[in-house]
C-alpha cells in the first residue's frame, strides 16, 4: 500500500503557508535539495515552487541515471505515479461539464453489458464512488495482484480492450471492501478509464491529450516512462538491489507499468507541464479554474471519505474550503509530490527518480525546512 502510506504522509507533513519572507529562496532551495539528496542518496531530485502563478525557487540536482554521466535539468520528464489520478478525475469531470457522464451515474448504467455478470453490490456503486476509492474494487498495489492482473490484460491486444476486460473480471467478483469505505484501488480508476472511453468512443490517453494538455498547453508530457533505452535522454527510474540502486532503462520489463493501468498511473510531465495542471486546479478553488465549472472543481475537491476526494487528498477549513490538495504517487521506482495550498496562492512539486524508502523520507527531509522557511500560518 505504497501510495496510500504516501498520500497520508502528504496530508500530515505540509500545511498552508505564508509566502516567502525574503530574495533568498532560490539559494535556500539549492542548498536544501543538495542536503537532503545527500543524505538519503538520491541518484537526482527535483523541486519547483510557485506563488500567485510565479516560480519562486526550482532546482533539479543528481544524475538522470546511476552509471550514466548525464545529469538532470528542469525540462526533464518525470514519471508521476498515481498523480496521474488527479488528471483522470479532472477529465472524467470535463465529460460531465460536456453532459457526457454525471458523477453519481451508476455502473450497471455506465456498463449495461456488464450488468449480468457483474457482482449485485457492485451495480449501484457510482462514477463518484470509484474516484474517491469508495467503490468497493480491489487496490492492485502489491505485487501479489499483478501476475491475475496481466493474465487478464494478456488476452486482449489493444488497450481500450484491456481495461475493458479488467473492468468485467473485476466487476464479476465480490467486494473487496466495504461500498462507501475508503479502500485505495488502482482498479477503480481503470474501470472509470474505461467508462470515460466506452462513452466518448476514444481512448483514454486521447482524452487526456484532448480535454487537459491541450486546453492547459501542455506540449512535452506523455504516457508511460519518459526517454529511451539507447540514449539517457531523460531520468530514468531506479530499483534497490543489494541495498543499492540500480538504473532501469525505459525497455527493462521491471520498470515498466502497463499501458491498461493508464487512469491510475502512467502519465510523465514535465514540473512546467504539472505546474500548469496544479495552477489550474488551484484557480478552480478560487472560481477561476480554466479547465472545468466552479461547481465541478468543488466535487472534485470535496472529500468523500478520510479526507480523500475525487484524485485528491484533501484538509479543508472551517468553511469546507480546501486549506491543502495534494497526493504522492510511486511505482517503487520514481516518486512525485504535490502539495497545493489555495490560502496563499502556494504550489510545491517534488519529483525524484527513485521510490524506495529512502526517497519517501525525502520528501520529509525537504518539507521541515521549507516549512519552517515558509512559516506556516496562524
Amino acid at each position: 500500500m505504497r501510495v496510500l502510506k504516501l498520500l497520508l504522509l502528504s496530508l500530515s507533513l505540509f500545511q498552508p503557508a505564508a509566502a516567502f519572507a525574503d530574495a533568498g529562496h532560490q539559494a535556500f532551495l539549492d542548498q536544501t535539495l543538495a542536503d537532503v539528496r545527500a543524505k538519503d542518496q538520491l541518484p537526482a531530485a527535483a523541486v519547483m515552487i510557485q506563488i500567485d502563478g510565479k516560480t519562486v525557487a526550482s532546482s533539479a540536482q543528481g544524475l538522470r541515471a546511476i552509471g550514466f554521466p548525464e545529469a538532470v535539468s528542469l525540462r526533464d520528464r518525470w514519471h508521476l505515479g498515481s498523480d496521474t489520478k488527479a488528471i483522470t478525475a479532472t477529465m472524467i469531470g470535463r465529460l460531465v461539464d460536456k453532459g457526457l457522464l454525471r458523477f453519481d451515474d451508476r455502473l450497471q448504467d455506465l456498463l449495461p453489458d456488464l450488468s449480468e455478470t457483474m457482482d449485485p453490490a457492485y451495480r449501484t456503486v457510482t462514477l463518484r464512488q470509484l474516484l474517491s476509492h469508495t467503490g468497493g474494487l480491489p487496490p492492485l498495489t502489491d505485487d501479489a495482484d499483478l501476475p491475475e492482473f496481466k493474465r487478464i490484460i494478456a488476452k486482449s491486444k489493444s488497450v481500450q480492450a484491456q481495461r475493458r476486460a479488467i473492468a468485467s473480471v473485476y466487476l464479476a467478483k465480490p467486494l473487496a471492501s466495504p461500498v462507501g469505505e475508503f479502500s485505495y484501488s488502482n482498479i477503480g480508476y481503470i474501470v472509470a478509464g474505461a467508462i470515460a472511453e466506452r462513452r466518448t468512443g476514444k481512448s483514454w490517453e486521447d482524452l487526456v491529450r484532448q480535454e487537459i494538455f491541450k486546453p492547459l498547453g501542455i506540449r512535452e508530457s506523455g504516457f508511460g516512462l519518459p526517454g529511451h533505452a539507447k540514449k539517457v535522454d531523460a531520468p530514468w527510474g531506479h530499483r534497490e538491489s543489494d541495498g543499492k540502486l540500480v538504473a532501469l532503462s525505459p525497455n527493462d520489463p521491471e520498470g515498466q507499468d502497463p499501458p491498461a493501468l493508464g487512469p491510475a498511473g502512467t502519465i510523465h510531465m514535465t514540473l512546467a507541464d504539472w505546474m500548469r495542471f496544479a495552477q489550474d486546479q488551484l484557480d478552480g478553488v478560487h472560481g477561476r479554474g480554466r479547465l472545468v465549472s466552479t461547481k465541478t472543481y468543488r466535487i472534485l475537491h470535496t472529500p468523500v471519505s478520510e479526507n480523500y476526494a475525487l484524485g485528491w487528498g484533501v484538509k479543508l477549513d472551517g468553511q469546507g474550503m480546501p486549506l491543502l490538495l495534494t497526493h504522492s504517487g510511486s511505482n517503487g521506482h520514481w516518486l512525485a509530490d504535490i502539495r497545493i495550498m489555495p490560502k496563499h496562492n502556494m504550489i510545491i512539486l517534488f519529483v525524484s527518480n527513485a521510490g524506495n524508502d529512502a526517497a519517501n523520507r525525502a520528501i520529509m527531509d525537504i518539507g521541515k525546512p521549507l516549512r519552517d522557511r515558509l512559516k506556516p500560518f496562524d
